[in-house]
């Protein structure tokens, strides 16, 4: 009989996830998707299957539905800790959890518990967000895959032990997308730059459908021209209340003053190959844009800062032409993305050309694949720059960049290969050539029960979104004023509509969380059924008494495919790339990843290339030896799934200083219980201890807590006390004790 084809990742695992479909409707500037991610356990083993994906910015993670044993269940929202324990608990029982958390800003997780040997999950999450009039033109984006990042993942990033973002280099995910567009936005001249697809009309507008063979490899973007940005207003109900939604897409002036200009290029390894060939292109439209009088800066970085011109200097012939050759000789080999060290060099304060006091324009140029955001985002603030910034690659990050323009007055695009990058940059000179002393004013028509800030920037041509919340809706629409100069304009919708579409009272909602304290922020979350930082979703299927699952489940990982072009990898200007084996064994592909995973070696993460090969054969890991309490909670994080608890503990204890050992047992003596229970307790004092400095994966802490199940909370909280008697001088690097000599012996 033949053998069936089977996925497999390329260490020989098989792929737990199968393909992935998104179904969108974008209804005015509504965007509704719905994302469903299709599962399957094609292994013999009891799985836990982990996918961190992105978002769109702005996106809200609404709803979770899936289908699994032949039923179809609901998912709701609840505080995170409280998610996590149902999650667990139904671990342990052997039913079948399903969680999805925010795992970063922008990222999400999808933890899919005790799946059975060749059981499929259809996991559906629905999310909704608002768009914008960009001067003329609507841009649909839906991320599919996480591009490999600089730094930590996990210390930097936030992502917890379990989750990451790993690239399988054979890894290949079908994707399929349909999306319908409605009403006025159906009128558009419809493209995709980033994938082929057919578009044709239908009833209510127009369904654009990806053509096959499509993969998560690359951001799907839509672009819809040729519209005509307006003011509209939406009511809708929230409780007794109302949500009230007023979009503005103001007219505003150029200003007359000279523009001060400090170009940053991104020109790091992971640039190589489309993103920098795009950045190329934006730097020459750049040039063509600007005008004598202004002043200009250039400077390129990777692991360090290259200035061309730190200085700003006025923009005569022999400055640009310097420029232009500078561009020419731009290459993105200059290793890591040092982001914060390159923004504080080049947002140094330099001295002004004579008569000019307001602040200086950045423009970023950047692929954005970078872990640490938060010290870039303090460099910035505190900067007085108006920081704006296009995005390049077919997979780009974009919470960083949308938060720091933002944050800074200033605005953001992302450009993809095969996207006009040149018309990106002569509407980012709009932007910053608008009259940086404009002032706004909000009239709703009525009194606001609650109502969100003003943006620091508004632009010509652009939407901006404002929320309120109103006992009553006014009688008349809300109003944008804005002075400029000597001139006082207004934008005012006709009238205020009226929905039923709950999606627009919770982003109201997800509005109202933004700067909340974490207390009205879990109250709203938890109101509005949102996913947040705070809060995740969840769903149990319960099985059967004699379906239910003893043995704890292995967590297998979802690796990321490789985002299309990514540091050189292939092209997508012209054509889809998938890796090959000659691509696999591409020497500078390998070291443009290694720079952007940069190693951290600790006591317990020593690389074991010099082992033998028939290392996997044994039960457990070959770990350092035990020198610390760390190293300890390191070796049993490296058991492997199956292990039996006499294997475990006679490996634990092995290594184990007699020093260290003679206390445990002395405790185990005087409290009457057995040595193994005595390692659990230890382990368990340890992690409680030291639990803001390390964390057990969740394949340990579920081990963990299943050897403490049979010991009683009045038994487990004395024993606690008594290893703060035994060990009072602990850190997580030393035991505090004055530790005999031993050898070391790892069992291969």
């Amino acid at each position: 009989m033949a053998q069936e084809a089977v996925l497999k990742s390329s260490e020989g695992e098989c792929v737990a996830l199968q393909s992935v479909r998104v179904a969108g409707k974008l209804e005015g500037l509504l965007l509704e998707t719905d994302i469903q991610q299709n599962y399957l356990n094609d292994t013999g083993k009891n799985l836990e299957i982990v996918y961190t994906f992105p978002l769109a910015w702005g996106a809200r993670l609404l709803d979770m539905e899936a289908e699994i044993g032949g039923r179809r269940l609901q998912g709701a929202v609840f505080e995170k800790k409280q998610a996590e324990e149902n999650y667990e608990k139904a671990i342990d029982q052997g039913d079948t959890p399903i969680m999805v958390q925010e795992a970063s800003p922008g990222l999400y997780t999808a933890n899919l518990g005790n799946i059975k040997p060749g059981e499929s999950v259809r996991l559906t999450m629905r999310c909704a967000q608002l768009l914008c009039f960009e001067q003329g033109r609507i841009r649909v984006k839906i991320p599919t895959v996480i591009a490999p990042r600089y730094g930590d993942e996990h210390r930097e990033g936030g992502l917890a032990p379990h989750e990451t973002t790993d690239v399988d280099l054979t890894a290949q995910y079908p994707l399929t997308v349909q999306l319908d567009v409605c009403g006025e936005s159906a009128q558009a001249r419809i493209s995709s730059p980033s994938h082929a697809v057919n578009v044709s009309s239908t009833e209510k507008g127009v369904r654009v459908l990806l053509e096959s063979g499509a993969m998560l490899d690359r951001d799907f973007i839509v672009l819809l021209e040729g519209l005509d940005g307006h003011s509209f207003a939406l009511a809708a109900k929230d409780g007794d209340e109302h949500m009230l939604l007023a979009s503005f897409c103001p007219k505003l002036p150029e200003q007359a003053d000279p523009l001060l200009l400090k170009i940053l290029v991104d020109c790091s390894g992971s640039m190589a190959g489309d993103s920098i060939q795009e950045a190329k292109r934006a730097l020459h439209a750049v040039l063509q844009e600007l005008k004598e009088g202004d002043f200009v800066s250039f400077s390129r970085f990777g692991s360090m800062v290259q200035h061309q011109n730190q200085f700003l200097q006025p923009c005569s012939d022999s400055v640009l032409q310097a420029l232009s050759g500078a561009v020419a000789e731009t290459e993105a080999d200059m290793g890591g993305t040092e982001m914060e060290q390159a923004l504080r060099s080049t947002l140094k304060d330099v001295a002004l050309p004579q008569g000019i006091s307001y602040s200086p324009c950045v423009l970023l140029i950047t692929d954005d694949l970078v872990w640490d955001s938060e010290g870039i985002q303090q460099v910035v603030l505190k900067s007085g720059h108006h920081i704006f910034a296009v995005g390049v690659g077919s997979a780009p990050a974009e919470t960083l960049l949308r938060r720091i323009t933002e944050a800074t007055g200033g605005a953001c695009e992302f450009a993809t290969p095969n996207e006009d990058v040149a018309g990106t940059i002569v509407r980012m000179f709009r932007r910053m050539r608008v009259a940086q002393n404009t002032t706004f004013r909000m009239n709703w028509g009525g009194e606001t029960l609650w109502q969100s800030p003003l943006p620091k920037a508004i632009f010509d041509g652009e939407t901006v979104h404002l929320f309120a919340r109103v006992a009553q809706i006014p009688a008349v629409p809300p109003e944008l004023t804005w002075e400029a100069g000597e001139r006082t304009e207004h934008a005012r919708p006709e009238s205020i509509g009226r929905t039923e579409n709950q999606s627009l009272t919770r982003l109201g909602g997800a509005r109202r969380m933004e700067g909340a304290n974490d207390a009205d922020a879990l109250a709203l979350a938890l109101r509005y059924q949102l996913v947040s930082r705070l809060t995740s979703l969840f769903l149990c299927y319960l099985r059967d008494d004699e379906d239910k699952l003893t043995e704890l489940p292995e967590v297998r990982q979802v690796p990321q495919m490789l985002a299309a072009g990514y540091g050189g990898a292939g092209s997508v200007f012209a054509c889809s790339f998938y890796p090959t084996e000659a691509s696999l064994a591409c020497d500078s592909l390998r070291a443009c990843l290694s720079v952007q995973r940069p190693a951290d070696p600790t006591e317990a993460s020593l690389a074991c290339d010099s082992l033998p090969d028939d290392i996997g054969e044994s039960p457990m890991l070959p770990y350092p030896p035990i020198t610390s309490p760390k190293t300890l909670l390191a070796r049993f994080d490296a058991l492997k799934p199956g292990v039996s608890k006499k294997e475990a503990v006679d490996w634990l204890r092995k290594d184990l200083d007699a020093s260290v050992e003679e206390r445990m047992n002395e405790l185990a003596q005087r409290e009457g219980i057995a040595d193994e229970t005595a390692l659990a307790l230890l382990l368990d004092w340890l992690c409680q201890k030291f639990a803001g400095d390390y964390q057990l994966t969740k394949q340990a802490a579920r081990l963990l807590r299943k050897w403490m199940k049979p010991v009683e909370p009045a038994r487990r909280s004395a024993i606690q006390a008594g290893f703060d008697e035994l060990f009072p001088a602990i850190t997580l690097d030393s035991w505090g004790l004055e530790l005999d000599s031993w050898e070391v012996e790892i069992p291969f």
